[in-house]
């Protein structure tokens, strides 16, 4: 299982060196501000700290619930924190009269930031980079301009780079721990093809060669029960009724071997157990845990697609799975999850909705997908006649 504590563990060194590096600001620009008796930079500096203390504090909860980074250019706490942290720093290159030493200073207190940048998408997060930096830059009067702005630039751009490389391994890893899931789920569904197609082959050479010669025998011993002493008839009756039971058991035992259903529970439940970062709630009608093996694979497909859109458009972190017979007789399965709420176009851009909603309507079905209040839904129907 590969989930957010492992991820958590590689931060507290950088986080330890950025709150070493915003002490050493407050060091030397606290210094400046009481020589200057300059009281409302003292509250700036307090500020400069606390918006990414609070920002990381918001990150590490939604890690924590989710298990997972999601970017969000929306999100308002994170907005918040960027305008506390680079608004202080703006306003204190601005009020402070500072040496070149101090005014190197300024840029401890803004590259705390940088690596909590990776909340918003990359175009964001560099266009936010470089309008403070270019802000502050113009604002200061202590070094040269175009070198203080580089190095801001610079300092920012490597920080926000190596946070943005972590977090892509990790989520490299979350999806290849949902590739594997889902592919084992896939393989066990073609284990079970390949067994049923031998088990059919065995049935029809069955068919063919013993089948023919249990009605031939049979037909021979009531020939001979005509042609027989009546003292043998008790024996004959007997080696009829044993070639009848044979040819009974035959039966049963070839229809059982061309019995083409697939456990559903059990292969839906080896799926869910190999995604470590949602929890699942699922309900499933006991009649309905042995399906067709291709409306198996069918339904086994809209979870797949549930849970991979779910992690690449929502924070959810519980999915609820429910099929069970609906008023008409058929089966209705819904997948829903906790997310937040989504645009069906954002939902439904890539290639995997259409061609799940064609893998549905191909055995009758149909599909439906679309927010609600608690998140979003993947509904897929099915007639009667699907169970037969």
């Amino acid at each position: 299982m590969y989930d957010a504590i492992p991820f958590l563990r590689r931060q507290p060194v950088i986080i330890v060196l950025g709150m070493l590096g915003w002490l050493l600001g407050v060091w030397q620009l606290g210094t400046a501000a009481m020589e200057q008796k300059d009281s409302p930079s003292l509250l700036l500096l307090a500020l400069s700290g606390i918006g990414p203390a609070m920002a990381l504090v918001r990150l590490f909860w939604i890690l924590v619930t989710t298990k997972r980074w999601q970017r969000d250019n929306r999100d308002p706490v994170i907005w918040g924190m960027v305008v506390i942290t680079y608004g202080s720093a703006c306003a204190l290159a601005a009020r402070l009269s500072l040496t070149p030493t101090q005014g190197f200073f300024l840029v401890f207190l803004m590259v705390n930031m940088a690596p909590l940048m990776n909340r918003f998408a990359a175009p964001l997060a560099i266009g936010v980079i470089v309008i403070t930096s270019l802000a502050v830059t113009v604002l200061q009067q202590a070094l040269p301009p175009i070198p203080f702005a580089i190095y801001l630039l610079l300092a920012q751009s490597a920080l926000w780079y190596m946070a943005s490389s972590n977090i892509d391994e990790w989520q490299a890893h979350q999806e290849t721990a949902t590739a594997h899931a889902q592919l084992h789920a896939t393989q066990q569904l073609l284990t079970e093809a390949v067994a049923r197609n031998e088990r059919t082959r065995i049935a029809r050479d069955l068919h063919d060669q013993m089948g023919h010669h249990l009605v031939a025998l049979t037909m021979q011993l009531q020939v001979l029960e005509k042609k027989l002493p009546d003292a043998a008839l008790p024996e004959l009756g007997q080696a009829r009724d044993l070639a009848r039971d044979l040819f009974e058991d035959v039966r049963a035992t070839l229809l059982q071997l061309r019995q083409d259903q697939s456990d559903f529970g059990e292969l839906l439940e080896r799926m869910l157990a190999n995604i470590p970062y949602l929890k699942y709630d699922v309900e499933i009608d006991s009649e309905l845990l042995m399906l067709d093996a291709q409306l198996a694979s069918c339904l086994l497909r809209v979870v797949q697609e549930a849970i991979t859109n779910a992690l690449k458009h929502s924070d959810a972190s519980r999915m609820r799975v429910i099929l069970r017979r609906d008023d008409h007789g058929g089966i209705r399965m819904e997948v829903q999850d906790n997310g937040r709420m989504v645009r069906l176009a954002e939902f439904g851009s890539g290639l995997g909705l259409g061609g799940l909603e064609e893998r549905v309507a191909e055995l009758g079905g149909h599909l439906q997908a679309g927010p609600t209040g608690e998140g979003f839904r993947l509904v897929a129907e099915f007639p009667e006649e699907c169970l037969t």
